[in-house]
């Protein structure tokens, strides 16, 4: 099926039934939030729940991939944004390193899948229109587009002022064989110590950042933008209910702490395999 969006742009509706939105805010710790985004994948891949989409916001983390992972200067990368008070953790999907705080959300939507080939792009290009549609509501000139010298570079980048303006949001996917997630860290408020640990840690990396990449969402807070992705995905999905978050979810998610630090083993850092 396909609609059409309201600046005319096609786009595919990936699921026709009703989209369950839960909200986890002001985490004390980050690896809930990467673990209630694992908990969910997995319940929906068993198929014990169907489309959701999740925001939650937390305390400072860096969150890198794996292959930084095993780059030589990720030690002193590590290193100096633990020195910065941004603990260090290594996700599961791809693009690059990122950073958040308590002006942040991680903003992500889950699908049941029968092909893990195929809807890779048309998923990329409806969750930067979501978070692009969200912000048009706010008053946020905001655009889908790479910015240079951004964090985490890619073609499905959200962006404010052009190529050489700032990023809002970068976008990644973690698809398996039975579910997918698009997940987007959204920046609103609070980048100015973003700028910083970014600045040093892609410097460790040998990873080319432009600071001035980064910038505060204008006229916005967080509470404003949780609010304009959930009616974002409820006005394109036309079926969707805020929920609480089981405790079942929960214990999941915390049981995979350990899951997301990078640790050093016998050949350098070693991240999850989650």
């Amino acid at each position: 099926m396909r609609n059409r969006s309201s600046d005319g742009l096609s786009f595919r509706t990936w699921y026709l039934g009703a989209v369950q939105i839960l909200v986890a805010e002001r985490l004390v710790r980050p690896a809930d939030g990467f673990g209630l985004q694992q908990a969910v994948l997995e319940e929906i891949a068993a198929r014990s729940r169907g489309a959701t989409a999740l925001l939650w916001n937390s305390s400072r983390y860096v969150g890198a991939t794996r292959p930084e992972t095993r780059l030589p200067g990720f030690p002193e990368a590590r290193r100096l944004a633990a020195k910065d008070g941004f603990q260090v953790l290594v996700r599961n999907s791809g693009g690059g390193a990122v950073a958040a705080n308590e002006g942040s959300i991680s903003f992500s939507i889950t699908f049941p899948v029968e092909d893990m080939r195929r809807g890779l792009y048309e998923r990329y290009a409806e969750g930067a229109e979501l978070v692009v549609g969200a912000l048009q509501t706010l008053g946020v000139e905001a655009g889908p587009g790479e910015v240079e010298g951004e964090f985490c570079p890619g073609a499905y980048s959200v962006r404010v002022g052009g190529p050489e303006g700032f990023k809002v949001a970068g976008l990644a996917q973690r698809v398996t064989r039975r579910a997918a997630r698009m997940e987007a860290l959204v920046l609103v408020t609070q980048t100015a110590e973003l700028r910083r640990v970014l600045a040093r840690f892609y410097e460790a990396l040998g990873l080319p950042f432009r600071p001035a990449s980064v910038a505060d969402l204008p006229g916005a807070d967080v509470p404003a933008v949780i609010e304009a992705l959930s009616d974002a995905v409820t006005k394109r999905y036309g079926e969707a209910e805020r929920v609480e978050i089981e405790e079942g979810t929960w214990e999941r998610a915390r049981s995979l702490h350990e899951s997301w630090r990078a640790t050093s083993g016998p050949t350098g850092p070693v991240a999850s395999n989650l």
